[in-house]
């Protein structure tokens, strides 16, 4: 008999194939927020440089300097606003408004991805445990209908000896 034909699940369909191991499944995740935090801290960079340049040439009074530009808008970008430099102009007060729209919807779109992350793993785990609850309630009837089967069959012999002996010789 080949593997194939031997290990079959009792709808007669192929087993799952076998999940990935604790410790392969646990690189990935490191792999996986490695990469999501180091594409968080580039992007927060990012925006904050350009918002250093553009406040520098749009409020060269109070930022003298793209350092400070940008010093500033890693403060609003990820909203903590220490309020040490600020726009004056209300060209600077434009671009201080895009930068904290940007941050604060970032934040945001950051936070509802790992949630939803949390929450489909939360789900998929969940599935998983059911399907395996109910595979094995699925073979513990299987298991039981064999044994009732097998009782039955012992019975009806039983109950046919029964009748031969209490039958009636055959003329």
């Amino acid at each position: 008999m080949s593997n194939s034909a031997k290990r079959m699940t009792p709808s007669g369909s192929p087993p799952p194939r076998s999940r990935d191991s604790l410790i392969e499944r646990r690189v990935q995740r490191i792999i996986n927020a490695r990469s999501v935090t180091v594409g968080l801290a580039v992007t927060f960079i990012g925006v904050a440089t350009v918002g250093g340049i553009v406040i520098r040439f749009t409020d060269p009074h109070n930022f003298t300097s793209v350092g400070l530009g940008i010093w500033w808008a890693l403060q609003t970008v990820t909203t903590v606003g220490y309020g040490d430099v600020v726009p004056t102009t209300v060209a600077g007060r434009i671009v201080g408004s895009i930068e904290m729209v940007v941050g604060v919807a970032f934040i945001a779109f950051v936070t509802a991805g790992v949630t939803s992350a949390l929450i489909q793993r939360s789900e998929a785990e969940l599935e998983e445990t059911e399907r395996e609850r109910n595979e094995r309630n699925t073979q513990t009837i299987m298991d039981e209908l064999g044994q009732a089967r097998q009782a039955l069959k012992e019975l009806s012999q039983r109950l046919e000896s029964i009748d031969n002996k209490i039958a009636p010789p055959s003329a």
